[in-house]
């Protein structure tokens, strides 16, 4: 296993701001980072993503999170997992008056429903460590918010 700088690396990158900033911040960061861990010697690049990402859909926000995924697919990682999760729960410290709304409905709703429509960033977080410890036999594998969710609670034991 090549092991260089790099054997594992977590990216988590996002932002919301005008689309120029968005695709500058949620693509060409997250690629450049990416091409930065493969050429110290990565070998599994985990990626947070979003659910629903797909570079063809008609919805920025999910357009850019799915051609970034392909993008780095391309690189040829040894390994790569993609973790698409919903709806972030997490206390931020900036005003998003609504996301701040959204994790009021939700919230009550993860407690009867955990893994409908939100996730904890918690989760998330112990999830993509529980996954690099977990051998794999697929090069590319994509993690929904059911499978981030139980990996996370797997963690929490």
């Amino acid at each position: 296993m090549k092991c260089g700088i790099f054997q594992y690396t977590f990216l988590y990158e996002g932002i919301f701001l005008f689309q120029e900033g968005f695709i500058r911040v949620d693509h060409d960061y997250v690629l450049q980072s990416a091409q930065l861990a493969k050429a110290g010697g990565c070998s599994h690049f985990n990626l947070q993503s979003s659910k629903g990402a797909d570079k063809t859909s008609g919805f920025l926000y999910l357009r850019v999170k799915g051609e970034v995924e392909a993008e780095i697919e391309e690189l040829g990682f040894e390994r790569y997992s993609i973790f698409r999760p919903a709806v972030l729960m997490v206390d931020r410290q900036e005003s998003r008056p609504t996301e701040w709304l959204a994790r009021k409905i939700l919230a009550p709703l993860s407690v009867v429903f955990p893994t409908a429509m939100s996730i904890p960033i918690t989760s998330v977080a112990r999830a993509m460590v529980i996954n690099t410890l977990i051998k794999s036999d697929k090069n590319v594998e994509i993690l929904e918010n059911k499978a981030i969710y139980d990996l996370g609670k797997v963690a929490e034991k």
